[in-house]
């Protein structure tokens, strides 16, 4: 059960993420005016534009916290055909099917509002992939903790799951930037949870009661000098906790 704090937290974040997401009508025309193979410059890396890549051999797979589905495209454009991406934004789900559309897989990808709870409505072992990057760091760690254990349920046995993660912010770097960490992870900015820093081996701990870590790659986004984000690529556990 989610605390009144995660509550708060939840609805201040989608609030931030809707009016993020919100395009303006130029910017829907330059979506519009994309060349056709810019798809393949979706993903802010090439590692994540591999671990998308590698989805589409798979037969249905959940893109969850989808933002502009950068992800479900590339998939789509890859080879798979049954996609569902689902984001708790209203405007990344807008800006969504406007991409899907530009580059032609709108018939391969639906789209849903992922509403507190809905991951709990789909029925199990319903996809064999299922990929989450820049959502669960960002949130509270008891609505993230759930996301965790409800792809788990949903995800089939020999599903590929792939989570991106932002870098670890440590609480002396951040004194060192200016910020401060509540309780020595949460990152707020104008009130907005933006971070919820854990360490590798934190975050493998948390994964542990339903999934094993197959690999860890780290990468960066444009701009970025080191290698620091994280990419984890989970199996599911036979002996997971219920």
């Amino acid at each position: 059960m989610q605390t009144n704090s995660a509550s708060w937290d939840n609805r201040a974040l989608i609030a931030y993420w809707d009016r993020a997401f919100a395009l303006s009508e130029e910017q829907k025309t330059q979506i519009r005016d994309r060349r056709e193979d810019s798809w393949k410059d979706l993903a802010p890396s090439e590692k994540l534009f591999r671990a998308a890549c590698s989805l589409g051999k798979r037969k249905k797979i959940l893109d969850y916290g989808c933002g502009t589905a950068w992800a479900a495209i590339i998939a789509a454009k890859s080879g798979c055909a049954d996609i569902i991406a689902a984001d708790a934004a209203p405007s990344a789900l807008e800006s969504a099917r406007l991409c899907a559309e530009r580059y032609g897989v709108g018939d391969r990808i639906r789209f849903d509002h992922a509403a507190p709870g809905w991951l709990k409505s789909l029925s199990s072992e319903t996809y064999d992939g299922f990929f989450c990057s820049n959502v669960l760091d960002v949130i509270p760690p008891e609505t993230a903790e759930e996301i965790i254990r409800e792809s788990a349920r949903v995800i089939k046995r020999d599903g590929s799951v792939i989570v991106g993660l932002n870098y670890y912010l440590s609480p002396e770097t951040a004194a060192s930037k200016g910020l401060e960490l509540v309780e020595g992870k949460r990152l707020y900015l104008d009130g907005v949870l933006r971070l919820v820093s854990r360490t590798d081996e934190e975050w493998e701990q948390i994964f542990s009661p339903w999934y094993a870590v197959e690999q860890l790659d780290h990468f960066a986004w444009p701009g970025e000098a080191n290698e620091l984000r994280r990419l984890f690529y989970l199996r599911k556990r036979e002996d997971r906790k219920q």
